[in-house]
């Protein structure tokens, strides 16, 4: 099947910009992430890795329903962060309370209360230490977004269904032009 976005999508995060130019809206926040996770930035970066969940959440799925945005959210996080369930939701939960409350409690499902950490040792994504307090190691959770992202593009060349969706939302959302 069609592969033309694929490498603008998949490009390199440590591949600097030429500017004007098309770029892969996975690859800039990629990009973004990597700068703030370099200089430990890490609100920012950990929104952003959100942000890239939800956009490679509406790949997978290959529907651009709003109404739909927490599932697609939760199954890329089951299949591609390998998270079970129970740690999937609170990081659904994290994601709408950074992304809509600019904050880290979340009163949905249950109270959530957050602490962001970065360990980087390899710690699981999602730590709890009794109550509601959720503990998320940031690090971890880009070392974790990023092999989901190399093992989502490994999958797309074995899957035409994956294929298929990816090409249907790609023509949307793979790629926005910047002009200097």
């Amino acid at each position: 099947m069609n592969r033309k976005g694929e490498p603008l999508f998949f490009k390199d995060p440590a591949t600097a910009p030429s500017f004007p130019g098309e770029f892969g809206t996975l690859y800039l926040l990629r990009r973004d992430i990597k700068s703030c996770m370099d200089h430990k930035i890490l609100w920012p970066g950990t929104m952003c890795i959100m942000a890239g969940i939800d956009l490679l959440g509406k790949f997978l799925d290959g529907k651009d329903s709003n109404s739909v945005s927490g599932k697609r959210f939760l199954d890329f996080a089951k299949a591609y962060l390998h998270l079970s369930s129970k740690d999937a939701e609170p990081l659904y939960q994290l994601r709408n309370s950074l992304l809509h409350s600019f904050g880290l409690f979340s009163a949905k499902t249950g109270h959530y209360r957050f602490q962001l950490r970065a360990n980087g040792n390899r710690a699981p994504i999602i730590c709890r230490s009794g109550g509601k307090i959720i503990h998320v190691d940031v690090l971890s959770l880009n070392d974790g977004f990023e092999a989901a992202v190399n093992e989502y593009q490994k999958a797309l060349h074995t899957s035409d269904s994956l294929r298929k969706n990816f090409n249907r939302m790609f023509r949307r959302y793979g790629k926005v032009p910047i002009s200097q």
